[in-house]
Parts: C-alpha cells; structure tokens; sequence
C-alpha cells in the first residue's frame, strides 16, 4: 500500500514510521521541514497544515496514494493556531484525499466530540466530524494518554516519577493510558482488517488509572516505591493556568486544568471489533523506559539550572551591593586600587549577571556553561597564584568552585543535543 503519513516526525509518527516500514508499505512521510528519519523506501516531503488550511493548491499530492494517516498534534495554548492545525488544516488535508480517492485514518483525542470547552478536543472534534461526512473509506482512532520513551507526556511522568511527594492538579480523576506500541499494533491491525463503513474507534488501556496511579507504577519500574501525593490547591492551579495560557506553557494552563479533573475513559472492546488487537496492561509494556538514570536527569536538570541562575545573578547583586567593600579589600590584596579595582569590580559583576542570564535562553546555554567553567578556573587560578591563603578558608569558599565545576560539566553534557549543535 502507498502511503502518506503526515506528522511522521513526531511522537507516534516516528514509531508509525518505523512499523509501516518493517510491514513493506511504500512511504511518503511529511514534517514542517520535509527532513526526518532516513529509512529504505522511505520519501520525505515538506507539509505544513496551517499553510495547507489556506493554500491547500500549494501541497503536490503523491500519485497513486492509496491511504493518508494523519498523525500531526498541536499542544498548544493558542486557540487560533490549534484550529489552523488541527481543524482547517486537517480538513483541507482531508478533502485533498477525497479528491484523489485515497481512504483516511485520522489520529484525534479520547474525549474530542464529548469536551467542547476544551480547545485541543475541539478542533480534533471537528475535523473527525467533517471526515466522516466525505463518503470515503475513514476511520478515526481517537486513543487515551500515549506513552512511550520520547512522547511529551511521557517525559513529563518520567521528570516527576524521582520525587517523593509530587503536587497534582488533580489525584481522582480516572484515565486509560496505553503504550504507543498498542497504538501502533492497533494501526496496522486495522490495515489488515478494514471496516465496511466509516468508524470511530476509542484506543485505551485495559485499566483505568487515577494519576498517583499511574505515576507509582512508572516508579516501580524504575525500583522505587509508591509515593506520595498532594493536590494543589483550586486556587494556585488556577493562577498557574492564566500564567501559562500567557506564557504558552504546554504542561500548565487552562486546557491541561480542565483535563486533569476530568475522567477520561472507554470500552476497550471497540479496539479489539475493529483492529483485532488489545492493548497490553501497562506493566508488560514498561520495559526499558523509563531509566531511572534518564527520569533522574529530567528531574534534576530544571532545579541545577536553576540554582545556578540565582548564583550567579546573586553574585552580581552581592558584589555590586553589601560585599563591593570586600570587593575591594580583594582588590587592594592584589595590588589593585582607586578606579582599576572600581572597574575589576562592576566588570566582574555584569560577567556574573550576564552569565545567570545567559543559562536561562536556551540558545545561549552552552555557551554561557563553558563560559562559566573558564571563569571559575580563571578566578581559581588567580587565587592559586596570588592569593593562596584563601584556599584555606574554614567554610571552603574557593573549594566549592570544584562542585560548581562538575554540575556545569553535568548541564552541559546533558544539553539536548540539538542545543548544542545550534
């Protein structure tokens, strides 16, 4: 069969990518840049659906494209953009495979048709709705919480699966997660098994969880026990969700409130009528993720970083405020006085603040961590030379700098690698 699949650089694209592949089908994936992952047989094109909403005359439809799965998700707090993507361009797309008489399967959301105040729902409520009005071969598949190494979601779990006590937005409300390989499964087995008419087809697990639930569970895999648990007050989720619906945070705002007090479930036999397939329970598919090394990582990163920012941007306060007297105490033991030391001073404290600034913009993270080791060492060897005694000062001041050290080469090494390569 020839397909094409749209989205195939994201989280359940690039394992649909992969399965589609092994199966022997011919490919035409799309991503926004036309670039992903190299696979024999396997064509790239470039596809953007907010583009194609407007322009759909733009896109080169592939001959002889038998089926189109659409497996593109915005997370996105910004209404106007998520009805771009998921809505006009998904429908543009749609009709697109109409005109040229290929079959769709859509990827939606459980709870889309049900949930019309949450915009992530709707807009995939709409497009399922106008695809199964085309009077084409369409099935809409419409699964619970997808996990799996690599999904935002997932990487979510996993930064908060380390901690002991871990504040929720909610610990009632029920969901079926599964894992992406039953997603996947589920895809193929309805390729080999095609439904006489137009379905929507629920994909959930075969348990419902409640999230402390689920959360012990990916604990366990990585061998710790159950944790504990603490809802966030009514009053501060809400305060966080207008700060991140203006912000544009993707894990806090009003969308995600909403969808975390809600139960979100469905019969799991649906799956197994139309795609011949289960999904797995959730501990047989956990197996290899999450590292607890890698869950770790994720956890630690954010509170590293952050107690960076406030050493260094501390430091330029400190020095430009109730230690610039010592400053120059410093200066004076170095031979340096009047405005030489005023100048050695206010630089090396716009040095620091421009340095606690430069961790928080990704772009400039790598460079601002190898800046911050070659001035540690560089203050370090001064001291060395100049200004041994200060080694042996009973709270370990300069021999502190060696822990600073090791914690900037640990953020550096664990920068994502497209961050380094920028």
């Amino acid at each position: 069969m020839r397909i094409l699949l749209v989205g195939a650089s994201g989280f359940i694209g690039r394992h649909l990518l992969r399965a589609l592949q092994g199966e022997g089908h011919q490919l035409i994936a799309t991503s926004r840049s036309g670039l992903g992952v190299e696979l024999p047989g396997v064509r790239w094109h470039s596809l953007d659906l907010a583009t194609l909403a407007s322009h759909p005359e733009h896109f080169n439809w592939p001959d002889s494209t038998d089926l189109v799965i659409n497996a593109t998700g915005v997370l996105s707090t910004d209404s106007h953009h998520l009805a771009n993507v998921q809505d006009r361009g998904a429908r543009a797309l749609f009709d697109l495979a109409a005109c040229h008489g290929a079959g769709v399967v859509q990827l939606s959301a459980l709870g889309a048709g049900e949930q019309q105040d949450v915009p992530f729902l709707a807009s995939k409520a709409a497009a399922d709705d106008h695809l199964l009005t085309l009077q084409i071969p369409a099935v809409v598949l419409r699964p619970s919480l997808v996990l799996g190494e690599g999904g935002a979601s997932s990487r979510w779990l996993a930064r908060l699966s380390p901690w002991p006590l871990i504040p929720l937005l909610d610990t009632q409300a029920r969901a079926q997660p599964l894992h992406v390989d039953d997603l996947v499964a589920a895809v193929l087995g309805l390729l080999r098994h095609w439904p006489a008419t137009p379905s929507v087809v629920p994909l959930v697990g075969p348990e419902p969880l409640t999230l402390p639930q689920l959360l012990d569970r990916v604990r366990a895999v990585q061998g710790w026990g159950p944790a504990r648990y603490v809802g966030i007050p009514s009053v501060l989720s809400e305060l966080g969700a207008r700060l991140g619906d203006r912000l544009g945070w993707q894990a806090l705002n009003t969308q995600t409130v909403i969808l975390a007090r809600r139960d979100n479930l469905a019969p799991p036999d649906a799956m197994k009528a139309v795609c011949d397939c289960m999904a797995a329970p959730l501990e047989s598919r956990l197996v290899g993720w999450p590292r607890c090394e890698q869950s770790v990582t994720m956890a630690l990163r954010p509170l590293l970083l952050a107690v960076l920012v406030l050493v260094w941007l501390g430091t330029a306060v400190v020095c430009l405020g109730p230690g610039y007297d010592w400053g120059l105490r410093i200066m004076a033991e170095l031979g340096i006085e009047g405005w030489p030391a005023d100048v050695a001073i206010v630089s090396g404290a716009l040095a620091d603040a421009l340095l606690g600034v430069g961790l928080l913009v990704r772009r400039w993270r790598c460079h601002a961590l190898r800046a911050q080791m070659g001035l540690m060492l560089g203050y370090m060897l001064i001291i060395s030379l100049w200004l041994p005694h200060y080694w042996f000062d009973p709270f370990a001041g300069v021999g502190k700098n060696l822990v600073l050290l090791v914690a900037t080469l640990w953020l550096l090494w664990t920068e994502p690698m497209a961050e380094n390569q920028r």
